[in-house]
């Protein structure tokens, strides 16, 4: 039977990639073999990069991630698509980037802990830990307890004392949140128990306070600050281990005795799980380019966030410190999300 000369052709190249697969992975593995069948990470990045946010415009990681987004697509050479995915206080955009393909192209920016509790506390269908960690830009912006500027309640002992003898409502940004977990910290360190009113964002529960339709609410200073500026809001205490330079006023809940109320809180970008070391590298590299940019660092400071910069590594770490603060909680946190 007489074989085509085309389909001799192109099993002759077959044969010759195989081989060169075979020579570029010998004494290394299987690992090594897939390794060479994949395409070149040097082509990375060829195409535009999409940058997921857990909530929706205006809240503080989107404010946070429009600002990135110029530095690192200058970084990277390739543009970056803001992508706003809301829902489940921030689940479904954690699920949207775990279940992505690790190739590089997915990224998201997200707070902590609060994804962390998306996990523990609300059940979400990924593990934290297993994210592919790439790069932390801030840290330290941590949740306040703010009343409308013209508020009865001129300090957090007035309030404190008012939800002892009366239904008190705190709006935060939805069940399981950074808000959320701060409202609790501060409710076991005072023995009292706020009405918690959710919102889809910080910023959201922010303008519920500025308007009156909450007595309090507890949000990230980045999403608070512009209203209290504008003196809509005022701050009463920090839910973290010390001032606010954004806020030197104001002082932290431990400075006024409520013991127990410090919180970390971080935010960074990472990836799904299993993202290639050297797309990994790329994207660590271009972010630390990003993030110490001084143009970038001038309007972080402008909104009120606290630049942090830590590689893929270091934040990691910094999470599964998050992670275990949690997981001592999230039997209380969860009690309330149902």
């Amino acid at each position: 039977m007489t074989v085509p000369v085309k389909r001799l052709a192109n099993y002759a190249l077959i044969c010759v990639f195989v081989s060169l697969c075979i020579v570029l992975g010998a004494g290394r593995g299987p690992i090594a073999m897939s390794e060479a069948l994949a395409a070149p990470a040097d082509s990375f990045p060829s195409r535009p990069i999409t940058m997921m946010i857990p909530h929706g415009p205006g809240s503080s990681t989107d404010v946070s991630a429009r600002a990135l987004q110029p530095f690192l697509a200058k970084a990277l050479g390739v543009s970056i698509v803001v992508e706003n995915q809301g829902g489940g206080g921030g689940n479904a955009a954690h699920l949207a980037t775990y279940r992505a393909a690790p190739d590089g192209y997915t990224i998201e920016l997200s707070l902590f802990p609060s994804a962390v509790m998306g996990e523990l506390v609300r059940g979400g269908n990924f593990k934290v830990l297993d994210f592919t960690f790439l790069y932390n830009v801030t840290g330290a912006d941590y949740n306040a307890i703010s009343v409308k500027y013209d508020s009865p309640f001129k300090d957090l002992h007035s309030l404190i004392e008012a939800a002892k003898k009366q239904k008190i409502t705190m709006a935060g940004s939805g069940i399981g949140t950074n808000g959320h977990m701060a409202m609790k910290l501060l409710e076991r360190s005072a023995g009292v128990r706020f009405e918690y009113v959710s919102y889809d964002g910080g910023t959201e529960a922010a303008v519920s306070v500025a308007g009156g339709h909450t007595h309090s609410g507890v949000s990230n200073i980045v999403s608070t600050l512009q209203l209290v500026n504008e003196k809509k809001m005022r701050m009463l205490a920090v839910i973290g281990e010390k001032r606010h330079p954004a806020a030197p006023d104001t002082p932290t809940a431990i400075e006024l005795g409520y013991k127990g109320t410090a919180m970390g809180v971080c935010m960074g970008m990472f990836g799904p799980p299993k993202m290639p070391v050297d797309i990994a590298k790329k994207l660590e590299s271009a972010m630390e380019i990003a993030v110490k940019d001084p143009g970038l660092i001038a309007q972080f400071n402008k909104l009120g966030s606290t630049v942090q910069p830590m590689g893929g590594a270091d934040f990691k770490k910094l999470v599964e410190a998050i992670y275990a603060q949690v997981d001592s909680v999230k039997d209380e946190l969860r009690t309330s999300a149902k």
